[in-house]
């Protein structure tokens, strides 16, 4: 006998096979894990933001829903590859809860990541101070 899967994912998937048939299961299931986990990262996020009007805040769930699908398939195929895992649709929750719960802070974020990346290249590199003038 074959083992449950018991990830986010694969629930969605058999859940979404009653509704939809097998063959929309596939595709809506982690669609569908996707949108629920950026909307509760994105309600923490909206928990920091200063109190404003309701359709900011349907605008802003909307805004991290919609980058979320848009690059957490990407993000959990890289990441998943870098661990060397060959499914990688167990990271597709936790990566979106992650682009949501990031929220506006994105900029912040890139910015940390280039520098960190300047940091590794200038290490490698051997620090660029000895050339002759």
């Amino acid at each position: 006998m074959t083992p449950q899967q018991l990830d986010p994912v694969s629930v969605a998937i058999a859940l979404a096979s009653v509704l939809f048939g097998p063959a929309l299961a596939s595709i809506i299931g982690p669609y569908a894990v996707i949108i629920i986990s950026s909307t509760v990262g994105a309600a923490w996020a909206l928990g920091r933001r200063e109190p404003g009007a309701r359709l900011g805040a349907a605008w802003y769930f909307l805004r991290l829903n919609a980058t979320a699908v848009l690059i957490t398939v990407g993000l959990a195929g890289v990441t998943g590859r870098w661990l060397g895992v060959e499914d990688h649709s167990w990271l597709l929750a936790p990566i979106a809860l992650l682009v949501g719960g990031v929220g506006d802070d994105w900029p912040r974020v890139g910015r940390w990541v280039l520098l960190r990346v300047a940091r590794l290249f200038e290490r490698r590199v051997g620090g660029g101070g000895g050339g002759a003038a």
